[in-house]
């Protein structure tokens, strides 16, 4: 660690310090002090992260030597080691404001980090405190998003500092409880105009349905604006059919300024009321149309929805458009999308000499509509290739499609292929079974487990969450808990097998391996949480609360994310929405 390294290489030797435990820290200390440039930061949150308190005198010591940054990056040790006093030292820090990670300021960890028994000391400091040290305490109750917060957020956002009432409506804003609604409409009015900015934004976070009018009426300003931007962003969010006709109905007067906004909100609604102002999209600019293609991908199946995915597979000149609205034709399973497909994989292999991700993707969902067109026209192209890898991974899919088509619909010659298949095959086969969702094939499926390579495992337990068969459910579990599968190159199985658990079962067993899977990752995925969030719905909340804190046991820009995701999920059961089986996943 005293040479360069990367940051993800850097972490990764952090961590297997910290899961030496206390045999560590000797070496940890003779290390800090040899305070090289380098292992400081890292040797001082390793002390942290030990959660021994026996380190509290080692650290109370290095505080006495440092300012700025690395003062709270001790301070920020010390919470995880247990000192209580840690969040109120930083809060009468002069820098409490500064940034750990983008996103989240060093008051954002350290509180984060405490979790839920940091709520009072907030409260009690920020009428103590000067306005900087206020605004990162209201930040941090907004990143803890713990509802005991909301009746001080609410009196607060009515003082007389803008600054203030900005922040208490940003932090109930992000706790996401309904009872700060009526507030937030009324601060649409403040005359404060960053405060009518955090409201607006606010409104979108709350899903505010009631107060689509107003925004609407903010969105249809003339000239650029700020806050016509919120508005926009805001009614994408709120979504449903109200928001989508508002926004549907601004298109006509949209100045250029605001016609990405739009596109983007529109495909955030999920309603097919917004079809409309994607289609517009659609004919428009290829950026715009790249956008809209994101909107139609959020839309469920349906005959409008197709059309305009096959007008943006044939007719857009940005070839990963194309290849995106074709991709997600072929999974409603419409083959219509096969000749554009097709060109658009010969214009990228000409041009790039490779198959792209896109292009790959787009090779393992083709052979699953079992359409002779497909064999055919992969096999055409494969005969244009003068790459022999390339040509083989064009006949490969071709023979797949073929495949499907002989095999049919019955699981049983599906099931006789994980035995006697070749590797494609078999990860043909777990593909097909998994579409076809016979319960008779989970046991096969779960006997394949093992014996193909971890980095393919993952289609496995995807397969058995399509299926939805108890008989699938202890493997799930175990996969989930057991030492025997806590192994780095299983990592996408487990997150796999997360979100198999979330599809179809309800039992408090499955819901208990979520969060011991959790706590087993020790924060580095969203995936568990959000698994439990989908499961258990509101009832789930306090859980999600209770452990959320293990994300600001980590440091990184992705913890930040990770946080942020499982925040969006307490908001969503807040307010009555459920939280996707496609949002279950670590990036927005």
């Amino acid at each position: 660690m005293r040479e360069p390294i990367s940051s993800a290489d850097r972490q990764a030797a952090i961590d297997r310090i910290v899961e030496l435990g206390p045999d560590a820290l000797p070496l940890v200390v003779a290390e800090l002090e040899r305070r090289h440039r380098r292992t400081w930061a890292p040797m001082i949150y390793v002390l942290g992260a030990s959660g021994d308190p026996r380190v509290l005198p080692i650290l109370h010591e290095q505080l006495r030597y440092q300012t700025g940054k690395p003062y709270l990056e001790v301070l920020y040790a010390m919470s995880l080691a247990g000192d209580e006093r840690a969040l109120l030292t930083a809060l009468r820090s002069t820098d409490a404001t500064l940034t750990f990670e983008p996103g989240a300021t060093a008051i954002d960890y350290i509180a984060g980090a405490r979790g839920r028994e940091a709520v009072p000391v907030l409260l009690r400091e920020i009428p103590r405190r000067a306005r900087d040290s206020r605004v990162a305490a209201l930040r941090a109750l907004g990143t803890l998003a713990d509802d005991r917060a909301v009746d001080f957020l609410l009196a607060w956002s009515r003082r007389n500092d803008a600054v203030d009432r900005r922040y208490a409506l940003i932090a109930l804003a992000r706790i996401g409880d309904p009872r700060a609604i009526p507030r937030v409409i009324e601060a649409l009015v403040d005359d404060n105009v960053r405060v009518r900015e955090a409201a607006i934004e606010a409104l979108g976070y709350l899903r505010a349905e009631r107060a689509v009018g107003r925004l609407a009426t903010w969105m249809k300003q003339p000239g650029r604006s700020i806050l016509k931007a919120r508005a926009i962003w805001a009614l994408g969010l709120i979504g449903g059919e109200q928001a989508a006709t508002a926004l549907v109905s601004a298109i006509p007067r949209a100045e250029a300024s605001d016609r990405m906004l739009l596109a983007h909100a529109l495909g955030n609604t999920r309603h097919r009321a917004a079809l409309p102002g994607l289609a517009w999209a659609l004919d428009s600019d290829p950026a715009l149309a790249a956008v809209a293609v994101q909107g139609l991908e959020k839309l469920a199946d349906g005959d409008e929805v197709r059309e305009l995915l096959l007008a943006a597979c044939e007719s857009n000149p940005m070839r990963e458009v194309a290849l995106r609205a074709g991709l997600r034709l072929v999974q409603f399973g419409d083959p219509r999308a096969t000749p554009c497909l097709v060109r658009a994989l010969r214009e990228e292999i000409a041009e790039r000499h490779t198959i792209g991700p896109f292009g790959e993707q787009v090779l393992e969902e083709l052979p699953l509509l079992g359409s002779q067109s497909v064999a055919e026209s992969l096999e055409r192209l494969a005969d244009e290739q003068e790459a022999p890898a390339i040509a083989h991974r064009l006949r490969q899919a071709a023979r797949g499609a073929r495949l499907v088509q002989q095999l049919g619909d019955d699981a049983e010659p599906w099931v006789d292929l994980l035995r006697e298949g070749t590797p494609a095959e078999i990860d043909l086969a777990v593909r097909r079974l998994g579409q076809l969702r016979d319960p008779r094939s989970a046991r096969p499926l779960i006997q394949l487990f093992g014996r193909i390579p971890p980095e393919r495992s993952d289609r496995i337990p995807e397969a058995l969450g399509l299926i939805g068969s108890d008989t699938a459910t202890p493997f799930l579990i175990s996969l989930l808990v057991d030492d025997l599968y806590q192994l780095p190159a299983l990592a996408a199985a487990r997150r796999q097998a997360a979100i198999a658990l979330a599809r179809y079962a309800r039992s408090a067993h499955a819901a208990d391996a979520l969060l011991t899977s959790f706590r087993l990752e020790r924060g580095a995925t969203a995936i568990p949480l959000l698994a439990y969030a989908h499961m258990r719905g509101r009832d789930g909340i306090e859980k999600l609360l209770e452990l959320k804190p293990l994300f600001f046991r980590r440091r990184g820009d992705d913890q930040v994310m990770l946080h942020e995701r499982v925040n969006w999920a307490i908001r969503m059961l807040r307010l009555g929405r459920p939280v996707p089986i496609d949002e279950i996943r670590d990036r927005p």
